[in-house]
């Protein structure tokens, strides 16, 4: 069974003796200690394979050379703006010029050489339709997954991307690979599938739903986009529901780095498919939870059946996912407490399980006296973080609904409270965001990607 640990700060808040409820401020802190050795993996990777990754990436000078010769055009690819050339590729601008693609294969090819017996690997690529490249393989079958790498480039999946096709065909295979059967008294393998898109997807409600089900056999789903036009909505919300990580690239180069960093932190998982428990007392009520480190989010609850007799439950539960070893998770938990006399009294009691197995427990109390206590300062860091968050959060969903005054006016309320923060480069994205909005002109897709992807990273990942 993980080792794994609870920390609460304060470990005993100090609340007032008040007429109404007041907000409780809760920092926890959950590590795993690893075992030393490093864990089998079981992952799927899914390529988007539209004619937008498979366009050569030239450098400046080939593209004016190119204009100069009435040799490329501008047009809507996958819904993304791109230059293409008006015929076949000249094979020197190929040779020197990779694809998206082709920085995928080549990743590949550099992951392939780190795979063995234990783990297993699937590639999927998808654009209209969904293609299994390598079903569930054995990394020791070198020659098999090499051979359906080769395949990558050479395909012509349409126009469009469906992306559920793509996850849906990875999540089989991933419980094929499941079902294998593994050495005696090795470790389970951590789970994976990893996403990468530039573009738009269709049916991403469908990709949602997936991801849900992901999350509740334990398998991550995480996300790469690149460029300035991929739905960061929809990537982060499929890492977020699974307990995957979302990347952003601006640069197709970066590719090999972004994969071999997934295959490290699988690598390094530490406790399996871990799950929060909050039980509160009687008057207690859980506000929000947020995730502080190592990717600042709010967390939803797991939705849970209320039973068909009796009183309907209380208790809250929270997919936290895979934990590395030496690699904290840090969440946020907001309570309102109800008013009490002097004393101790409970909060309520909290819960860790990994794989189902129970963890680690505590018991939540608060001392009621005359006046509360204010609360450390790693928590009303970790607080004024989540509020920063927040606040830009909100702005961009008003933005996109069309209220522009009241977006601007929250983009420069987060943007003071990310100068407390000391991040002055993300203060001037949000004003800058606020300034274009008040003039009535629209918001730089790249730089909002940017706020949101860093905002991701305020609580230190």
């Amino acid at each position: 069974m993980p080792n794994l640990t609870l920390q609460i700060n304060p470990s005993q808040p100090v609340l007032g003796l008040l007429r109404e409820q007041q907000l409780c401020y809760l920092l926890l802190t959950i590590s795993a200690r690893g075992s030393g050795s490093s864990r089998p993996v079981n992952w799927a990777l899914i390529a988007d394979a539209s004619r937008s990754m498979r366009i050569p990436i030239v450098d400046e000078a080939q593209f004016r050379a190119l204009l100069r010769e009435n040799a490329a055009q501008e047009t809507l690819v996958d819904g993304v703006p791109v230059w293409q050339l008006s015929g076949p590729v000249p094979p020197e601008v190929r040779a020197a010029s990779p694809s998206a693609l082709d920085h995928v294969a080549r990743a590949l090819h550099s992951i392939v050489e780190r795979l063995d017996s234990n783990d297993r690997f699937t590639l999927v690529a998808c654009a209209e339709e969904g293609v299994l490249l390598s079903r569930s393989t054995s990394g020791a079958e070198r020659t098999e997954l090499v051979r359906g790498i080769s395949r990558l480039k050479s395909l012509n999946l349409g126009e469009q991307t469906d992306l559920a096709q793509g996850i849906e065909l990875g999540l089989n295979e991933l419980r094929r690979g499941r079902a294998s059967e593994r050495p005696a008294g090795g470790q389970d393998a951590a789970e994976r599938l990893l996403l990468l898109t530039d573009g738009f997807t269709q049916r991403p409600e469908e990709c949602l739903r997936l991801a849900s089900a992901a999350a509740a056999e334990g398998i991550a789903i995480s996300t790469i986009g690149l460029g300035g036009e991929f739905e960061e909505d929809v990537l982060t919300e499929l890492a977020d529901r699974s307990a995957g990580r979302a990347v952003f690239l601006h640069k197709p180069d970066d590719i090999p780095r972004a994969i071999a960093a997934e295959l490290s932190a699988a690598r390094a998982v530490a406790a399996r498919a871990v799950t929060l428990s909050i039980a509160p007392a009687t008057g207690v009520t859980p506000r929000r939870i947020t995730r502080i480190r190592p990717a600042l989010t709010a967390l939803e609850p797991i939705e849970r059946q209320h039973p068909q007799n009796g009183p309907p439950s209380d208790l809250v539960e929270i997919r936290l996912g895979d934990i590395e070893a030496n690699m904290p998770v840090m969440l946020l938990l907001e309570l309102l407490a109800p008013p009490r006399g002097a004393g101790l009294s409970a909060l309520g009691r909290i819960a860790l399980a990994s794989e189902g197995t129970p963890a680690a427990e505590a018991e939540l109390q608060a001392s009621y006296q005359g006046q509360s206590a204010i609360a450390p300062l790693e928590v009303l860091d970790a607080a004024a973080r989540a509020n920063a968050a927040r606040l830009q959060q909100r702005a961009l969903e008003l933005a996109a609904r069309g209220n522009a005054p009241e977006a601007a006016r929250l983009l420069r309320a987060a943007a003071i409270r990310l100068d407390d923060l000391d991040e002055p480069r993300l203060a001037e994205i949000a004003r800058g965001h606020a300034t274009a909005l008040e003039q009535g002109g629209a918001t730089n897709p790249l730089a909002t990607k940017e706020l949101i992807y860093a905002t991701r990273r305020l609580g230190g990942e």
